[in-house]
């Protein structure tokens, strides 16, 4: 035991109020290893004879009834509670509370009876608005390669969205040609880059492509050039979602000199 320890149970040491047996045994030791702590106790235990005697002589000694009651009378006029007048609540504004808890019910039911009646969504399953026809031609055009003349009359297998296969568009018109002809001269697009080791092999049972923008700084974690001076633009990308609805594969689009790629 230290002598903080000790400080902390010196009034009942004092007043032999501890119960501890093995309390007390450390306590009393501790005592006849430090001077300070037994000058301390003996100080302590002479204090607490002197009250005990104080406390005898004026137990038998009381205050005169008048004094007791100019004392009571006296608290009773200085009292910090003051009592305030009990006030009933009016009867309308029982009416209103009443109102507001029915207005409270009623919104409650409406909501819960507006979300059962809304109809299922299939999880995980976000709804994508139908792409135009000349998105989809751009899609296509991009799709195919500049000297495939020989298919230059027919359109180029493409993802289309919402598929979950791969499948051939029927043959487009001279004006839908031209246009696709066009977009192959505006756009210029890489290879499609797997996300992930493997992930072209899992492309067997079909997928879609979405077009989406993404910093131009992307293209440095496939390994492609990037023109810092032009890091802070957004490019455009195609990413292949398989039918398990994850990435497998990303192509970057862009117009002519907009990739930092040699021509």
């Amino acid at each position: 035991m230290n002598c903080q320890r000790f400080d902390d149970i010196i009034n009942d040491v004092a007043r032999e109020q501890i119960m501890d047996a093995t309390l007390r045994h450390e306590a009393f030791r501790h005592i006849g290893e430090c001077p300070t702590c037994a000058a301390r106790l003996n100080d302590e235990q002479a204090l607490t004879r002197q009250l005990q005697d104080f406390a005898l002589t004026t137990k038998s000694m009381s205050a005169p009834e008048r004094v007791e009651a100019h004392l009571l009378e006296a608290f009773d006029s200085q009292s910090l509670v003051r009592r305030q007048p009990v006030r009933r609540a009016s009867g309308s504004r029982y009416w209103l509370a009443a109102v507001a808890a029915l207005v409270l019910i009623a919104c409650a039911l409406f909501i819960a009876r507006s979300w059962q009646t809304r109809p299922p969504q299939e999880a995980g399953v976000t709804n994508r608005p139908e792409r135009p026809e000349a998105d989809r031609h751009e899609v296509s055009a991009a799709s195919s390669l500049p000297d495939e003349k020989e298919n230059q009359n027919q359109h180029p297998t493409v993802f289309r969205a919402r598929s979950t296969r791969f499948r051939k568009e029927r043959p487009l018109s001279p004006a839908s040609n031209a246009l696709a002809a066009n977009l192959l001269n505006t756009e210029i697009t890489t290879d499609f880059l797997p996300v992930t080791s493997g992930s072209m092999a899992n492309l067997d049972a079909g997928g879609q492509i979405v077009r989406v923008e993404l910093p131009r700084t992307t293209m440095a974690n496939f390994g492609l050039p990037v023109n810092m001076e032009r890091s802070d633009e957004r490019i455009k990308a195609d990413v292949l979602l398989g039918v398990d609805g994850l990435a497998h594969a990303i192509r970057f689009v862009g117009k002519r000199r907009s990739l930092d790629l040699p021509k």
